[in-house]
């Protein structure tokens, strides 16, 4: 049984609920400062290679919170006890919300109304209370069988989105977030996939318009949902293109996001640290809610790179400290995952909504990369020795099949036959 040391005691460990970048950005701010990190993570996350946090294998078998549960109440994470619980991932927000009562037995949890948390994570849920709250958001209808999303897709007419009802259960598999439909054929093709999972489905509207519509709100409401801070940011580019995580982002004041996110939090009840990401509607000049993050996003960095010490903001409130100033940031940071962004570059490229010259234009600013820092190299090395391997291997299947004379789908052990 592992034993806190005395300056755990003084200051109490962290243990981050899943991420990528987000959860390697708070381990080097909390990290840095001498709090000691754990990191309930996949064995391919980032922050397994960081020498600012601790990685704590747990079995996942397709569902993490399982995983993560056995291992917070058993006998392993008794020495741990009175630990910071941080999710990074909405399976941490769900296994916090769902067990809470269990949970606080041992550890500090986020705030937030647990129903609210989980409403959040639910697609119809967050669009019920956005309409309650009088915030616009993309139309969607329920469809419980094929023959309700065919009698939709007649009704609403192609193209439209599929999605599952609860988002993150399909990224445990998938990095699609959103499927975008274009006929009856990938209507059905997609739908029994998502079934077969035992996804819930949901169609969608589209809102018109390129990735650089998309504005985010960034807050924390205390217990009477009054803001700690303000922050806004402009997502110019996402992958996969239309739907997905952003590639390119950069800080910005926009006052509409802001006063529209701020309603939406209040409005619902959200106390907490959250993000709110909205749609610059064309057809009607309005901003449509796209999502609600209640926990820390992809670009979490971003907002320490401005200068808004969100990690440790997080930290200190919920273990009683002082709380760090916030107040004016940083406009005009710009935040870049390149590999991810020329990915979006081809997509949109392919459309003939974007050229080469546009694309390379727009990366001529100082850029900000995630998961890189002098300070803690490893993280991206890794994944850059990965990504790399991958071509190589890639390049030796094209050149095998090359000299066997193979067509590029047909598998290398399928010869050739010899001519008689």
């Amino acid at each position: 049984m592992r034993t806190a040391s005395r300056d755990e005691t003084l200051q109490p460990p962290v243990i981050l609920l899943g991420g990528t970048a987000n959860a390697l950005s708070v381990a080097w701010t909390l990290g840095r400062r001498g709090i000691a990190v754990y990191a309930l993570a996949r064995s391919t996350a980032h922050i397994r290679y960081s020498r600012y946090s601790r990685w704590i294998p747990v079995p996942e078998n397709g569902d993490p919170q399982k995983g993560w549960l056995e291992y917070l109440m058993g006998d392993r994470a008794a020495g741990l006890q009175g630990s910071v619980l941080l999710p990074c991932s909405d399976d941490g927000v769900e296994l916090t919300a769902r067990n809470r009562t269990q949970l606080a037995a041992r550890f500090r949890l986020i705030e937030g109304k647990d129903d609210i948390l989980l409403a959040m994570l639910d697609k119809t849920a967050t669009h019920e209370l956005a309409s309650r709250a009088g915030v616009s958001a993309p139309a969607i209808w329920r469809a419980r069988t094929l023959a309700e999303a065919l009698a939709t897709a007649e009704r609403v007419g192609y193209p439209f989105g599929l999605k599952p009802r609860y988002s993150h259960r399909l990224q445990r598999f998938s990095t699609t977030k959103v499927f975008v439909i274009a006929s009856r054929e990938q209507l059905c093709s997609v739908f029994e996939q998502l079934r077969t999972r035992g996804l819930e489905v949901l169609v969608t509207e589209i809102i018109p318009g390129a990735d650089d519509r998309l504005y985010s709100y960034y807050t924390y409401l205390d217990d009477h949902l009054e803001p700690l801070f303000h922050f806004t940011k402009r997502k110019f580019r996402q992958y996969p293109y239309g739907f997905g995580a952003g590639t390119y982002h950069m800080s910005d004041w926009n006052p509409e996001v802001a006063r529209w996110g701020l309603r939406f939090l209040q409005g619902v009840g959200l106390s907490g640290f959250a993000n709110v990401e909205f749609k610059h509607d064309p057809r009607d000049n309005q901003l449509k809610l796209i999502e609600c993050n209640p926990r820390f996003t992809l670009v979490h960095e971003m907002l320490q790179i401005c200068g808004i010490d969100a990690s440790l903001l997080v930290y200190n409130r919920l273990t009683g400290r002082p709380l760090p100033a916030v107040g004016r940031y940083r406009r005009g940071v710009r935040v870049l995952l390149l590999r991810e962004d020329y990915y979006s570059f081809k997509e949109a490229h392919a459309q003939g909504t974007l050229s080469w010259a546009r694309w390379l234009g727009s990366l001529l600013h100082r850029q900000h990369v995630l998961y890189f820092r002098w300070s803690d190299p490893w993280p991206a090395t890794v994944y850059a020795w990965w990504f790399l391997r991958a071509q190589l291997r890639r390049l030796w299947r094209l050149i095998a099949r090359r000299n066997s004379g193979l067509a590029p789908g047909v598998p290398l052990t399928a010869r050739r036959t010899p001519p008689s």
